[in-house]
């Protein structure tokens, strides 16, 4: 048994070591954001005499007052690369060495500071041999997360209102702002208090204006497009949503074999994965983690949309907060019939269409290119009279080389194209999901009723065991005492802003044809206001605020 404890304390040690090795960067983050402000500190307020007419015998007034304005710009490097060092990145590591010694010597020629001196290279000392922890690639010019920028904001107006204290009792002459004197120190604060204004000014405008990565990570190129084709024909699980990679509307990320890849998009500092990856079930966990870890390393925050229960498990060891917002109207077709009481409406809508000489086929894949102009005259229509414009991400739009990739379901009358939809198939194809649903305004009553009636019957005779109708945003979400906010909100608004959007009328319509309701959730860090996370994904599918609000044609 002693033995035994004996063999167990050496791993059980390098264990907790390697765990407190992982909270190095952390730890080095403190340390320069404390270092960074004790340097404003010193820089905003005055030296001691002494030590002063001490260096003054040795170093020309010039010397010291420039050491004075670079200490300050130092000890602002060090509050912003500390974030850096906290998100492991290469760059601000190598940036701190040069910042803490760069720091000392500042320290030294701007009055004779050696215990600020040898602080700082006590930790430069021991941050040199920490270089493998920092494993992150750089960012140049990387904006600030929004609580690293209050930090230095704070920080920053802290040490200018002290500085301003320090000298309350020197008269303002504008010769202070040129003149260099060992015994007029008020001139290098007032030269220092406008450089990390300016520059806090610039970290905050870039940290709050720019989206992190986004400009690197935007629509997938052809040959990514290809790349995610391939793997959906051989993939063992992939949602219908995962082929609008197709479309090329975003970015791709894949595994390293090539055969699983998840779509995203970028908005501000969210990172949004549309669905769940597709491919291989032994590579979706490792897929979730870099996606994850990707985002964090760009200082944004994962988020992972309309995405099913059997996602959930891999979701919570990620460590995320899941939140249902919505259910999926999915018809079984093997019991799908349009007999019985229930069902009339349906039987009316067929026995309408067919008397009026409307006829149903489903156009395999590669045959839509054929009648493309008629496809898109369609479309169109169906847009100027909706007076909407095309969405992207979370739907589908008129692209004929897309159609041309799914089976396309189309109704005739009397030789007449009035109306399609295009099917996006899962994995194996044993579930089909409606996309696009367009009709010309001119046709018949009930047409779509018509049309998805038969895509049911047809999915039941070519062995698609379900029809996937879409989503009902904010069903299912429950209004009760102890319910999450979020839920709360959003079954209040299912229920009451009908008016804005018909949610309660889009259930209801779908639930005629008999579905069951999946429900949908998303999925993001318990940092991220979940709310926001929709309204980005709404403001991604609808190409922005004018297209959100109905603005944009």
């Amino acid at each position: 048994m002693t033995q035994t404890k004996s063999r167990n304390l050496p791993r059980i040690a390098r264990r907790l070591g390697g765990l407190a090795y992982e909270l190095t960067p952390q730890l080095f983050a403190v340390a320069s954001f404390l270092l960074g402000a004790l340097i404003l500190l010193s820089a905003v307020t005055p030296e001691f005499n002494d030590r002063l007419h001490a260096l003054g015998r040795w170093a020309e007034p010039m010397i010291i007052d420039l050491s004075h304005f670079a200490a300050s710009i130092t000890g602002f490097l060090l509050l912003f690369i500390s974030a850096g060092l906290w998100r492991r990145r290469r760059g601000a590591y190598y940036a701190a060495l040069l910042a803490l010694i760069g720091g000392a010597l500042f320290s030294i020629l701007k009055g004779l500071n050696f215990l600020q001196a040898f602080e700082l290279l006590v930790v430069a000392a021991l941050l040199w041999p920490c270089r493998p922890a920092f494993n992150r690639r750089s960012r140049l010019g990387e904006p600030l997360r929004p609580g690293w920028l209050l930090m230095l904001v704070a920080a920053v107006i802290a040490m200018i209102w002290l500085g301003f204290f320090a000298y309350r009792e020197i008269p303002y002459q504008d010769e202070l702002w040129w003149a260099f004197l060992t015994d007029s120190q008020a001139s290098g604060f007032l030269r220092a208090v406008v450089v990390l204004s300016i520059l806090t000014l610039v970290v905050a405008f870039r940290s709050l204006l720019s989206a992190p990565g986004a400009r690197s990570h935007g629509p997938a190129k052809p040959a990514e497009v290809e790349r995610a084709r391939q793997a959906l024909k051989t993939a063992e699980v992939a949602s219908p949503e995962a082929r609008l990679a197709l479309l090329g509307d975003k970015a791709l990320l894949f595994s390293p074999s090539g055969q699983s890849f998840l779509a995203y998009r970028v908005r501000g500092r969210r990172w949004i994965a549309m669905s769940e990856p597709a491919g291989l079930v032994s590579e979706r966990l490792e897929l979730l983690w870099s996606f994850a870890e990707m985002a964090d390393s760009y200082g944004g925050s994962p988020v992972f949309y309309s995405v099913s229960e059997t996602l959930l498990a891999d979701l919570a060891t990620l460590g995320l907060a899941v939140r249902k917002v919505g259910e999926a109207a999915v018809v079984p077709t093997h019991c799908f019939s349009t007999e019985g009481k229930g069902k009339q409406n349906l039987r009316t809508a067929v026995n309408r269409a067919e008397r009026s000489g409307s006829q149903f086929s489903v156009l395999q894949p590669g045959e839509s290119r054929a009648i493309a102009d008629e496809l898109r005259a369609i479309s169109d229509a169906w847009l100027e009279h909706h007076e909407g414009s095309e969405k992207e991400f979370s739907l589908g739009r008129f692209d004929i080389d897309y159609l041309n990739e799914c089976p396309v379901a189309i109704v005739r009358e009397e030789g007449r194209l009035i109306a399609f939809s295009n099917l996006l198939m899962r994995a194996g194809n044993k579930e089909a999901m409606i996309d696009l649903m367009r009709y010309t305004p001119d046709g018949p009553h009930g047409v779509m009723d018509y049309m998805f009636t038969r895509i049911a019957q047809w999915c039941r005779e070519t062995g698609i065991d379900h029809l996937d109708l879409g989503m009902a945003p904010l069903s299912g979400l429950e209004d009760r005492r102890t319910s999450p906010v979020f839920a709360r909100v959003g079954a209040l608004i299912f229920e009451e802003a009908n008016a804005i959007y018909g949610f309660q009328g889009l259930r209801a319509y779908k639930s005629k044809f008999g579905p069951n309701w999946r429900p949908k959730f998303i999925a993001a860090s318990t940092t991220t206001p979940l709310p926001l996370a929709l309204l980005d994904v709404a403001l991604l599918t609808s190409k922005g605020w004018l297209g959100l609000l109905g603005l944009k044609k």
